[in-house]
């Protein structure tokens, strides 16, 4: 047995704790990737529920998924800009908030929208550092004819996406006043761009100044947030259930797991528990970036953790337990000689990464 725990008190804490720091600006809840792998339609009810009523995806089947279990009227914005036109059929047929990022999605956007007889609301995407969407800062005659010329294009808002808030309160600065220099031409020409909004969870989190007319939030539901000292207290949401399947006696000497990184030294007893990395659990973010000094962080953060010698552990009937050896892809091995009670059938707890739990484990609410 195996489900992700997902608990529905510490979520409802996050959301509210979220509203007071956000102060007057709307919150969107980003529930991309499965909304953080806790489970895209209950999490976003439980979301509604405590006080959230707008929503942001990437994935236009996920906005399709929530139309047909409720959110009828809920607005849901679509953090892509895209001219496929499967994508823009979409976003009419079911009522949704596009993004327009370049003058190739607007076209085809507003081209469809017209060819259909009626209007797509969209937000504007300004790239100020992320790389992936969004038009840069200096195009103000292109996001100007857009915004005047586009005749099957509702234009309601304006956005940019910070590419360092938890760590970095100068290059956040930095892209806020880009996307504040592009607001400040449209005002000269005379337009009105609508609702802003750049600041993700550790920017809404770190810096007031950051909040403007809404904060889009995702990983601090899940109490995940990448910055440090926030102020803000959240709970993490969301642990690997399961059980005991087998308990047994490890004699001296002998080892445990792939490549014999255990050996004990006297005699132990152990607990087999049927959850692996392939299940999400002692699974990390791969190391993706090739800079020098980044590369450099990654090593030295694994030396020092060699040198500490950290440990994992896991929770059976409420004591930890030491992880023996590597996590198989299926199996965990802890040591329970110090424990008061194992048997098999009983219940084990294991800190995971929501995200990286499949979707096809269930997930139970409580």
């Amino acid at each position: 047995m195996k489900a992700l725990l997902v608990q529905k008190g510490r979520l409802e804490d996050n959301v509210r704790a979220v509203l007071r720091a956000a102060g007057n600006s709307s919150v969107y809840a980003v529930l991309k990737g499965n909304a953080y792998g806790l489970g895209l339609v209950e999490t976003a009810r439980i979301v509604r529920e405590a006080g959230i009523h707008r929503f942001a995806l990437t994935d236009v089947e996920d906005a399709v998924t929530l139309r047909k279990n409720g959110f009828v009227e809920d607005e849901i914005l679509m953090l892509r800009s895209t001219s496929e036109p499967e994508f823009i059929e979409a976003l009419i047929d079911y009522n949704l908030v596009g993004t327009v990022g370049s003058t190739e999605a607007a076209v085809a956007m507003s081209g469809i929208a017209s060819a259909r007889k009626t209007v797509v609301e969209a937000h504007v995407e300004i790239d100020t550092g992320m790389g992936r969407y969004g038009f840069p800062p200096e195009d103000t005659d292109k996001i100007i004819q857009v915004y005047k010329y586009m005749d099957g294009l509702a234009l309601t808002g304006i956005y940019t996406h910070f590419c360092e808030s938890w760590r970095s309160e100068k290059r956040t600065r930095e892209q806020l006043d880009a996307l504040m220099g592009v607001v400040d031409r449209l005002h000269a020409a005379g337009i009105e761009p609508g609702l802003i909004h750049a600041a993700n969870s550790s920017a809404a989190l770190l810096y007031d100044w950051s909040r403007l007319g809404a904060v889009r939030i995702g990983s601090a539901l899940t109490g995940r947030v990448a910055a440090k000292n926030t102020g803000v207290k959240l709970g993490r949401v969301g642990t690997m259930l399961s059980e005991v399947c087998e308990v047994r006696r490890l004699p001296k000497g002998a080892t445990v797991g792939y490549g014999s990184a255990y050996r004990a030294k006297k005699e132990r007893r152990i607990a087999v528990i049927p959850v692996g990395y392939a299940d999400g659990f002692c699974v990390e973010k791969a190391h993706d970036s090739y800079r020098m000094r980044d590369a450099l962080l990654y090593a030295l953060s694994s030396l020092w953790r060699g040198i500490k010698g950290r440990k994992m552990y896991v929770t059976i009937n409420g004591e930890r337990a030491r992880v023996l050896g590597h996590v198989g892809m299926a199996h965990t091995v802890a040591d329970v000689t110090r424990l008061k009670q194992c048997a098999v059938g009983d219940r084990v707890l294991l800190e995971v990464n929501p995200i990286l739990v499949p979707a096809n484990i269930e997930r139970i609410y409580q």
